[in-house]
C-alpha cells in the first residue's frame, strides 16, 4: 500500500512537470500568434498565467511549506484570478470585438478583490465567496457563448458560402468541457490528493491541446453592421447591374433578383470562388446584403451558405458524370474545382444534396452506363 502511494505520488510529480512544460511550450508558440487577433491575445495571456501558476506551486516541493495551509490558500485565492481571463478569452472567441481592455481590467479587478481581502482577513469565507464569484462568472459565460455562438452561426451561414475554420462549435465544446470539469475537480475534491492532482493534469494537457489546435487555425469573422464596408472586395467583372429600385413591388424586385441571380451564378460562375460572400453577391447584382438576405430566408426558403453550395455540388456532379471508368480524378480534385474549400465540407454536403457519397455517386453512374 505505502508503495502504490509513493508510485500515485511520483507519478503526480512527473505530472506536474509535464504540465508545467507544457504550458511553458505554448507561451513560446502563442508568442507569434498573439498579434494576429484579439483572440489568439488572450489565449496567450491565459497561458503565460497558466504556466507562471504551475511554477509557482514548485514552493510546495519544500518541506517547510509543503504542509503550509495559508500558503496553499493564498495559492488558491491567486490561481483564482485566471478565470476572468479565460472567459474573456470564450467570450472574444464566440463574439469578436466584444471583450475591451476596460471590460477585462474591471474583471480581474473584481476578482483581485478576493486576494486583497484574503492578505487583510486571511480566512477560508473569503476564498469561498471568490469561488461563488468564479462559478456565476463561469455560468453566465458558458450561457452567452451558446448564444453567440448561434447568432454567429447565422451570421456565417447568411454572408458566407463556407464554414471550415470559421465555425465556432469548437469555442462552445471547449467552454462548456473546462468549466464543467474545472468545478467537478473542485467540489469533488475539496481535499486534493495525488491522484485527483494527477488527473486534473493529464485532462488539462488533453483539453488545452484540443483548444490551441483548433484555435490556431480559427479565422476570426467579425459581424460587421449594416453600414460597414464588407470584409472582402468585390472583382471587377462582377460590377455592373444598376441597383435595384427599393420603391418597387417587392415581388418585382424580387424577380430581377432572381434574373440576376441565375445569370450570375451559371454565366459568371461565381460560386467557383471558394470564399465568395453575401456581400459581393448582392454588390454585383446591385442589391445590398439585407435585402438579398431576406430574399434567401423568405423568398427561396434557404440560407446563402445553401443557395451556393447547391450549385457547387451541380457543378461537382457534372464533373463526375464525365469522368471516365478509369484514371477519374480523385474527389478532393472534384471539391477544389467546385469551390469547396476542404474536402470534409464537399463530402458532408454532397451526402446532403444526393443521399450518398462522391464516390457512391461515380460509382453508381459507372454501373448505369454499363
Amino acid at each position: 500500500m505505502e508503495l502504490s502511494m509513493l508510485t500515485i505520488e511520483a507519478f503526480a510529480h512527473y505530472m506536474r512537470g509535464a504540465v508545467t512544460l507544457f504550458f511553458i511550450f505554448w507561451c513560446f508558440k502563442l508568442y507569434v500568434y498573439k498579434r494576429r487577433n484579439r483572440m489568439m491575445k488572450l489565449l496567450y495571456y491565459a497561458t503565460l498565467f497558466l504556466a507562471f501558476g504551475f511554477l509557482k506551486d514548485a514552493v510546495f516541493l519544500f518541506s517547510e511549506w509543503k504542509n503550509s495551509m495559508l500558503l496553499n490558500d493564498v495559492a488558491r485565492t491567486f490561481d483564482l484570478l485566471f478565470i476572468p481571463l479565460i472567459c474573456s478569452f470564450f467570450l472574444e472567441a464566440a463574439r469578436p470585438g466584444l471583450v475591451t481592455n476596460k471590460k477585462l481590467v474591471w474583471a480581474l479587478g473584481v476578482q483581485s478583490m478576493f486576494v486583497a481581502i484574503f492578505a487583510v482577513y486571511p480566512d477560508e469565507t473569503v476564498i469561498s465567496c471568490a469561488l461563488i464569484m468564479d462559478f456565476l462568472m463561469s455560468l453566465v459565460t458558458i450561457i452567452y457563448v451558446v448564444i453567440f455562438s448561434i447568432t454567429y452561426r447565422k451570421f456565417i451561414s447568411s454572408n458566407y458560402s463556407y464554414r471550415e475554420n470559421i465555425d465556432v462549435s469548437w469555442v462552445v465544446i471547449s467552454c462548456i468541457v473546462y468549466f464543467s470539469t474545472l468545478f467537478f475537480f473542485i467540489f469533488a475534491f475539496e481535499e486534493t490528493t495525488w491522484l485527483s492532482e494527477s488527473m486534473y493534469d493529464l485532462f488539462s494537457i488533453v483539453l488545452w491541446t484540443f483548444l490551441f489546435l483548433f484555435a490556431r487555425r480559427h479565422r476570426v469573422m467579425r459581424i460587421f453592421k449594416q453600414k460597414e464596408k464588407p470584409e472582402n472586395a468585390v472583382t471587377d467583372e462582377l460590377h455592373g447591374p444598376e441597383p435595384v429600385e427599393e420603391d418597387q413591388p417587392q415581388s418585382y424586385r424580387d424577380d430581377i433578383l432572381t434574373e440576376r441571380l441565375t445569370r450570375l451564378m451559371e454565366v459568371n460562375k461565381v460560386y467557383l470562388n471558394p470564399k465568395v460572400s453575401l456581400s459581393e453577391v448582392a454588390l454585383a447584382i446591385g442589391s445590398n446584403k439585407t435585402y438579398l438576405s431576406d430574399y434567401f430566408n423568405n423568398s427561396l426558403n434557404t440560407t446563402f451558405y445553401d443557395y451556393i453550395n447547391r450549385y457547387r455540388i451541380a457543378e461537382a456532379c457534372r464533373i463526375i458524370d464525365a469522368m471516365p471508368s478509369e484514371g477519374r480524378k480523385p474527389m478532393s480534385a472534384v471539391a477544389e474545382v467546385s469551390g469547396f474549400n476542404s474536402l470534409s465540407t464537399f463530402n458532408r454536403y454532397f451526402v446532403k444534396v444526393k443521399g450518398m457519397s462522391p464516390k457512391s455517386y461515380y460509382l453508381s453512374k459507372q454501373i448505369s452506363n454499363h
